[in-house]
């Protein structure tokens, strides 16, 4: 240790009398290591963080497919089919996705709302933090008004209070008792594909009417809990067999080719972002492949100077494996350096990736730079010391002390060595490079392009904005109408519309 910290004053001396190759050796590390982690951060938010279920290898998602509709939702009445007649699901459940007026709970807010079936987080491997969740005789129809919260609108709306669970809110103008609140992080498989937009706060018992069911209308998502001998290609066919079956008894016309499939949880929400999460993370690997030749030949080339006092360092005395602990140290200094301001590099690119929403990725933890980070930067200034400082190091404890200590030997040409491992290294850098423009070239054209398309339109001060009536208060077709002819009157009566 005491040669270690000896090491590493030396350096510190020696980085200081070369200012300018210090600072651009630590400004390449720190751009390329600060990309790295931040894109490190966002991979291990997608694709390493534990989903919200229990036992999730045990949970699929249940899709339709009919003609002209490769992956669309499913109806009641196949919901109930699937329940009979899959033996290898253990149980199966059901949700519709809307929003709906909150009010009773502060200032009146429009929420993400979903219908499910009572089994539904039990389905899906999850289990209310606070009360519980919905009972049988809730989810029938005619059931008691009831509702569980999201973590998020228990925390932003009720305070995070303990004893919400009996309160009432009003929901679209229903009084709804509060009999739960879920788990923070928990969410549906849908709030991170197809519904990021609006994630489901508050859930309400969808109450199916087995008498009323029917297999047209194709409203609802599905999920499955596999029992632990069976596979998501035996629940496949055993999905698709209940569907011919239909098709049979003339539910569905042969030129509708329905059928349905399940896919893995797991495949569901991270499956469209991992092999995009992984090109861009195999590319900033690329990016600091680049760096460290870079500074590696920065290294070789202020090593031309160093000749003379390397070959006296050996000359009294000093052995090759203490040369390239010394130089190694030189290039761990930087790499430190650079992972430190990479770091601030990784939480500004972090922070810009979080304000753009996670930039539609399923984030199943926060996007931050946590403790954990600290690790990955150590690793990464460990691999690139030895990345970018090894074949200099090597190459400097190798010298000729002969030749090396004659006059003028430290202005010496370099030898034909030294040429052919920077002219390697640089060729390393061309290649990866052209690699990278060409794919940044491509990405580019492809932007351009989806900006060119027709929109259909001019939307040259076009606003929007969503609204729904609440049944409660507008429960005949006719009233509805007449709410809407109201507003259009008075909106097209304000000034500047």
């Amino acid at each position: 240790m005491k040669d270690f910290l000896q090491d590493v004053r030396y350096a510190l001396r020696g980085l200081r009398r070369a200012p300018w190759f210090t600072a651009a050796a630590i400004a390449t590390l720190a751009l390329s290591m600060g990309a790295t982690t931040a894109i490190f951060s966002v991979v291990r938010a997608v694709l390493m963080s534990p989903l919200p279920y229990a036992q999730a290898e045990r949970r699929v998602m249940i899709w339709s497919r009919w003609v002209d509709f490769p992956k669309t939702w499913v109806s009641d009445g196949e919901v109930l089919d699937y329940r009979r007649e899959c033996p290898s699901l253990e149980s199966v459940a059901a949700w519709s996705s809307d929003e709906a007026n909150l009010t009773g709970a502060g200032q009146p807010a429009r929420v993400g709302a979903a219908a499910v079936t009572a089994n539904v987080f039990e389905t899906l491997g999850a289990s209310a933090k606070l009360g519980r969740g919905f009972t049988e005789e809730e989810d029938r129809p005619g059931g008691p008004p009831v509702a569980v919260l999201g973590w998020g609108l228990w925390q932003s709306s009720f305070g995070g209070d303990p004893n919400v669970i009996g309160r009432s809110v009003e929901l679209d103008g229903v009084a709804r008792r509060v009999v739960g609140v879920m788990p923070r992080g928990f969410a549906l498989p849908t709030d991170f594909t197809v519904d990021t937009a609006e994630p489901k706060q508050i859930f309400i018992p969808v109450q199916f009417d087995p008498a009323q069911a029917t297999h047209g209308n194709h409203g609802y998502y599905a999920a499955g809990k596999l029992r632990r001998d069976a596979t998501a290609a035996k629940a496949t066919s055993e999905l698709a067999a209940v569907a011919a079956r239909l098709t049979r008894e003339g539910v569905y016309p042969q030129t509708m080719r329905f059928t349905a499939f399940a896919v893995p949880v797991e495949t569901e929400i991270r499956g469209s972002a991992r092999r995009a999460l992984l090109l861009v993370f195999g590319a900033v690997g690329f990016l600091l492949l680049m760096a460290c030749a870079n500074v590696a030949n920065l290294l070789l080339a202020r090593a031309e100077g160093r000749q003379r006092e390397i070959s006296v360092r050996a000359a009294i005395g000093a052995g090759k494996a203490r040369l390239v602990r010394q130089l190694l140290t030189e290039s761990l200094v930087l790499a430190a350096a650079g992972a430190a301001l990479g770091l601030a590099v990784a939480w500004v690119g972090v922070r810009l990736i979080a304000a753009r929403g996670s930039a539609g990725l399923p984030a199943l933890a926060p996007l931050e730079i946590q403790p954990g980070m600290l690790l990955f930067s150590a690793a990464l200034a460990v691999g690139t010391t030895l990345l970018f400082g090894l074949a200099p190091a090597l190459r400097l404890a190798r010298l000729d002390l002969t030749e090396s200590l004659r006059d003028g030997a430290g202005g010496a040409t370099a030898g034909l060595t030294r040429h052919r491992l920077r002219a390697s290294l640089a060729v390393v850098q061309i290649s990866l490079a052209v690699v990278l423009l060409l794919g940044a070239g491509l990405m580019i054209r492809t932007l351009a392009a989806l900006s060119r398309v027709d929109l259909g339109f001019d939307p040259e001060r076009v606003l929007t904005l969503q609204l729904r009536p609440p049944e409660a208060s507008y429960p005949k077709p006719e009233q509805v109408v007449a709410f809407y002819r109201t507003l259009l009157e008075s909106v097209r009566g304000l000034p500047g519309v």
